[in-house]
């Protein structure tokens, strides 16, 4: 029975190792480092285990000869085991290849075989009817030498791969970090080396429960657990802890895991005489007793961490909160001090610099010092700057980025980068392909370097960092605004600027044209044309809510943002999700987004779109010389956070001569002097009336149109799109 309890057990271990290598593998930091090597030890440490149960499997149920072949397996594992430990301290914390260390590593693990497999050194391995595991052993030494120096196989060999080799790593490792001067550097090595030390403590517990209970030599494998866990801590501790975090870390690992062990190994020792006699009563309390201590201990988890000292100091709600509410409409040098001062705050940075583009190949700095002024600008001609766009990764991180082996090509550039802007991490603002600006930030004033917590949080809030960049770019910038009236400069700025980035489509099967009019020179309505291949063209038209400066921002931000969206989303609807959300989340609370999301496929003559609260989708079909509606049902973006059961991907097949006409509520709705609507039916009869004039030609009569209509000034902003297809070979 004894046997099978310790079986059970190494299967367990193994399992959970196994499961913990999966998490270690899955948790790989937002930097992506290769932490290949730790899951290998860890699944190596299973391996251990499981080779362990297969040998009291063969003890108990198999021929002895296999016992003994799978026993002798099982420690040369571990010694390999061990090495591999001694290997990791060794290099820790580069894992930089070294051919000696190799060749050590391979010298001692074909030594570790040679012990086992020698013909006097493990004889065997047998679990007696009485519960007991043996594993009979020679001298090492024969004649004189015997008598003075006993020593047997066994113990010399896990005496010297799990105390003495460990032991002389961390020696090396000391050595290496008293010559480091990195703060954080210097307190992972400590991390590992407490690990090993907290190991030869176990091991010499092991070792002492032996002499109780032989069985225990079966879980000899659980001494290099504490090394396993503090490797892990090791390589994801990325901020320097304070006697508080320390504290809090120390008693809350007290309360998770020293206490359960504790309360299960009392309630083993005290409960472990009742096996000789009632062995079913023994199990029934035992289990019983675990889940007791399981329901105490979460409890006291549970209570410990409602407490505040248990909590962990986390700026991420703080931090937005302050750069959300940053106010565009304040004078910019205001708007640069405020994001500056939430950095300072919250993160802790010792600086921020903002680098804008120039619009001359360089990035240069937003309200710098008067003693800094030109001392430093930026090439956008950059070979880290495509690595990363191309990798995706606008967040970097001096300390993460060492570790990060896709940049292992511009590694030198980035840290020439750093360097030259004094800073230790920066945030890279672009459009797509095209950098708008760059966020430098400088070392944290506590010593920490910035971590996974930081890159979650920037993550996050990107989006934000984003609007604050192409704010700088667009509106800031005194060569745009100078001292003219700025709501007229940006009208016509932004305005010109959004139909310029237009990719027109240069297709023979179809002609486009538009008519955008802002009632009051500056307006939230717009159009967008982006080419997405030779056959395929995306289009958005539509309005944002509210008036004057506020608008017009918004409407640049969701332009730039959607083609940013584009380069990681290839899915029609996706991209439509992440808009709404972006909307909600990003722009001046209360902003919604009407309009019409569509797709044009030339390979199969088809209009997909996407009814956002368009008012009107008209279509034209020649065939039956009659104009219909086609829009169904739209909701609006930006009023909720989830609608992707709401937004419907709809089709047209269109046909040579077919005509679709977007338009605004501005062209429907606005008024005659009467009183009197445009309305939906005067907008098809001017499709119908024009249908034989170029796409163009068509938007201008129909806006003509309600001009002449309304016989007045108009109140409401008015966006046309018209789309005639012509049909035949691409």
């Amino acid at each position: 029975m004894n046997g099978l309890i310790f079986f059970i057990l190494n299967v367990f271990f193994a399992v959970g190792l196994l499961l913990l290598s999966f998490s270690a593998d899955s948790k790989k930091n937002a930097q992506k480092r290769d932490i290949n090597k730790l899951v290998n030890i860890i699944l190596f440490n299973a391996a251990v285990y499981a080779m362990m149960a297969i040998t009291l499997a063969m003890c108990l149920w198999g021929p002895n000869q296999m016992a003994k072949i799978t026993g002798k397996v099982s420690f040369t594992l571990i010694g390999w085991f061990s090495v591999a430990c001694c290997v990791f301290i060794v290099k820790f914390p580069e894992e930089r290849k070294n051919r000696f260390v190799t060749f050590v590593q391979w010298t001692l693990n074909i030594f570790a075989l040679y012990i086992v497999f020698h013909k006097n050194a493990f004889n065997n391995f047998v679990v007696t009817k009485e519960g007991d595991f043996q594993i009979p052993s020679g001298l090492i030494f024969s004649g004189v030498l015997s008598r003075k120096f006993p020593l047997t196989w066994y113990p010399t060999y896990i005496f010297t791969y799990t105390i003495a080799l460990p032991l002389l790593s961390v020696l090396m490792l000391l050595v290496r970090a008293e010559n480091t001067k990195n703060l954080l550097t210097r307190q992972r090595i400590m991390i590992v080396i407490l690990g090993v030390f907290l190991s030869f403590s176990l091991f010499g517990f092991i070792n002492y429960a032996m002499s109780f209970q032989t069985m225990i030599t079966s879980l000899l494998a659980i001494g290099f657990l504490p090394q396993v866990m503090f490797f892990i801590k090791a390589e994801s501790t990325n901020e320097i802890w304070d006697k508080k975090y320390f504290m809090r870390s120390f008693l809350t690992f007290l309360i998770r895991f020293v206490l359960p062990a504790v309360l299960g190994g009392t309630l083993f020792a005290v409960l472990w005489k009742l096996n000789s006699v009632n062995t079913k009563l023994f199990y029934i309390l035992f289990i019983v007793g675990l889940l007791l201590i399981i329901f105490l201990c979460t409890s006291i988890s549970n209570f410990a961490n409602k407490r505040e000292f248990f909590r962990d100091t986390r700026y991420a709600a703080a931090f937005e909160k302050d750069i959300t509410s940053i106010e565009f409409g304040d004078d910019p040098a205001v708007v640069v001090e405020r994001v500056e001062d939430a950095f300072v705050k919250h993160v802790d940075s010792g600086f921020i610099k903002v680098f804008i583009d120039a619009g001359n190949g360089y990035l240069e700095p937003v309200f710098e010092k008067e003693e800094e002024k030109g001392k430093v600008t930026i090439s956008i001609a950059n070979e880290a700057f495509d690595v990363l766009l191309n990798l995706k990764k606008p967040i970097v991180f001096r300390e993460l980025m060492k570790h990060d082996y896709t940049l292992d090509r511009v590694r030198g550039e980035i840290l020439s980068l750093l360097k030259e802007t004094g800073s230790d991490s920066f945030i890279m603002l672009n459009e797509g392909r095209h950098i708008i600006g760059i966020i430098f930030l400088g070392g944290k004033d506590s010593g920490n370097i910035y971590n996974d917590y930081d890159f979650d949080v920037f993550s996050k809030l990107y989006s934000n960092f984003f609007v604050i960049g192409y704010y700088l770019k667009n509106i800031m910038n005194e060569a745009v605004v100078g001292t003219v009236n700025r709501e007229i400069k940006m009208s016509s700025q932004i305005i010109t600027s959004i139909q310029e980035n237009m990719d027109h489509i240069e297709n023979p099967k179809i002609d486009c044209g538009y008519r955008m009019v802002p009632a009051h020179n500056i307006g939230g309505e717009f159009v967008d044309l982006i080419r997405l291949t030779d056959t395929r063209h995306l289009f958005i038209i539509g309005a944002l809510s509210g008036k004057g400066i506020a608008a017009s921002m918004s409407m640049v931000i969701m332009k730039s943002i959607t083609r940013t969206f584009l380069a990681e989303t290839h899915d029609f609807k996706s991209l439509v999700e992440k808009v709404n959300l972006f909307i909600r989340n990003n722009l001046p609370k209360g902003t919604i987004f009407s309009g019409t999301f569509g797709l044009l496929d030339f390979t199969t003559d088809t209009m997909y779109y996407i009814n956002c609260g368009s008012p009107s989708i008209f279509l034209y079909t020649r065939a039956y010389n009659n104009v219909i509606e086609i829009q169904g049902e739209g909701h609006i973006l930006g009023f909720s956070k989830d609608l992707e059961k709401y937004l419907h991907v709809k089709k047209v097949k269109l046909a040579a001569g077919d005509i679709a006409m977007i338009c605004t509520d501005g062209l429907i709705e606005s008024k005659s002097l009467r009183g009197e609507q445009f309305g939906k039916n005067r907008a098809q009869a001017s499709l119908l009336e024009n249908s034989r004039f170029p796409a163009d030609k068509m938007a201008q009569f129909t806006y003509d149109s309600l001009v002449h209509f309304t016989s007045r000034a108009l109140d409401d902003d008015i966006t046309i799109l018209v789309f005639k297809y012509l049909g035949g070979n691409k």
